[in-house]
């Protein structure tokens, strides 16, 4: 038996080591999304252009958990 079999990569990838790489990402996102609306952002121009890279960041991290949703172990 192979150690890279699908049990091992399911729970790298959903569960097992600190949460899998999954969870760890959409965390990530999660702590972005929450750090900017916690921002006190005085100035509206900086705020908006705060708010274009935070959702850049985001589709980026929701791009990543897709692509790597998308692989299917046997």
């Amino acid at each position: 038996m192979g150690l890279y079999d699908y049990d091992f990569c399911h729970n790298l990838l959903y569960g097992g080591w600190d949460s899998g790489i999954i969870n760890n990402l959409k965390d990530a996102r999660d702590e972005i999304k929450q750090n900017f609306k916690d921002m006190d952002l005085e100035n509206a121009s900086v705020g908006e252009d705060m708010g274009a890279i935070v959702d850049e960041m985001v589709a980026e991290l929701d791009r990543l958990i897709g692509e790597i949703e998308s692989v299917h172990f046997r």
